[in-house]
């Protein structure tokens, strides 16, 4: 970290300062900015000051966790990391993330994620590739309309909502739980423009601010059913909008249920994470598999992993024959992003092939993504 600089909490004092390097370098508005600091909580923002005392770099540390395999690993989001103009391109970035990380491994995170402008910065931070954020759009004449399954509106704020949610991340991989902070932005204004709906097996959330567009700004579907069901309800806007988009899986329901070429991509982006603690996270993470023992080097470190009746034991050192990798391939193995097969062939990853097998065997599972950007 340069001289004279200290990373810190921020204060009721730095909103307005905040609020233009998030306007700066995300091109927010003066209300959106502030609107985003109330969403998220003042006690949430870390601050770099200058000479002068005012902030020139701050962020978001966001306590959460990502699912894999229907367990929680203790995570934390680095959000918004904003540079002041004048002060880019002096290296504050990376021990920023840094000392954003110790932080967050202190409170009991095991891993780190963020989105990443720049990534061979985040990069040098110890970040890798990890998941996917997906938008899809399709046209709404195109959509199915043959259900009638039964919609209610209710409040935004429902907890069926937040329950229907949880069932989401445990069919899925690397979808977060929601913190407070996550689902103020979720329910972002224009409030009049937002409206849920609750059906057996299925939610929404849509965002009717946009005549060009209808936005699904949050959704499940429990079933086949139920993702039809929720299609042919959104069919029923195509008098209004001419197209609908929403967030999705690399293999995502509603796609399924569409007919064919239905819809199309119209943004994809990955997540990076690093991993600030193996241990920990290797002993959270769920698996594929209820029996099996495996050792793996992650650069100088070795770990022995065990898993018996579904119980995961994790203990440092060990010797003999490993699984041996970088910790950047350990990211993407740890969240499933590539198999232990695929990094072996880019050769970022070394072992006796039975040993790859079960490692592929160990982290098998859904792509792994996430429903929101942050």
């Amino acid at each position: 970290m340069k001289k004279n600089f200290t990373i810190e909490a921020a204060t009721n004092e730095d909103v307005t300062d905040i609020a233009s390097l998030l306007s700066w370098a995300f091109a927010f508005s003066k209300a959106r900015s502030h609107e985003y600091i109330i969403n998220i909580g003042i006690e949430t923002l870390r601050l770099l000051r200058g000479e002068d005392g005012r902030p020139v770099v701050c962020a978001a540390l966001l306590e959460t966790a990502h699912v894999f395999h229907g367990r929680p690993v203790r995570a934390a989001n680095i959000a918004h990391v904003a540079i002041a103009p004048e002060r880019r391109g002096q290296g504050l970035a990376v021990p920023f993330v840094d000392a954003l990380c110790e932080e967050a491994k202190a409170n009991g995170a095991g891993i780190a994620s963020l989105f990443a402008s720049t990534r061979p910065v985040y990069r040098r931070a110890g970040f890798e590739l990890a998941g996917h954020e997906i938008v899809y759009e399709a046209e709404t004449a195109a959509l199915p309309s043959s259900s009638r399954l039964a919609f209610e509106r209710v409040e935004l704020d429902d907890p069926r909502l937040v329950t229907a949610y949880t069932e989401k991340t445990l069919r899925e991989s690397g979808l977060l739980t929601r913190a407070t902070a996550h689902w103020n932005e979720l329910r972002r204004t224009p409030t009049d423009a937002l409206a849920a709906y609750l059906a057996m097996g299925a939610y929404m959330i849509l965002d009717m601010g946009n005549k060009a567009c209808l936005d699904v700004r949050d959704w499940h579907a429990a079933s086949p059913e139920a993702a039809l069901g929720l299609l042919s309800f959104l069919a029923r806007f195509r008098s209004v909008y001419r197209t609908v988009r929403w967030h999705g899986a690399p293999q995502d329901d509603l796609v399924t249920a569409m007919p064919d070429k239905g819809w199309r991509l119209a943004h994809q982006e990955e997540w990076l994470l690093r991993v600030l603690d193996p241990v920990a996270a290797l002993r959270q993470r769920g698996y594929h598999v209820d029996q099996a023992r495996l050792a793996l080097r992650i650069g100088d470190a070795a770990f022995q992993v065990e898993i018996v009746g579904g119980g995961v034991q994790v203990s440092d050192g060990g010797t003999g024959p490993a699984v041996s990798m970088q910790a950047p391939a350990f990211v993407q193995l740890f969240t499933g992003f590539r198999s232990a097969s695929k990094l072996a062939q880019y050769g970022l990853l070394a072992g006796d092939s039975a040993d790859i097998r079960r490692c592929d065997q160990l982290f098998a599972g859904p792509p792994p993504w996430v429903a929101e950007h942050f």
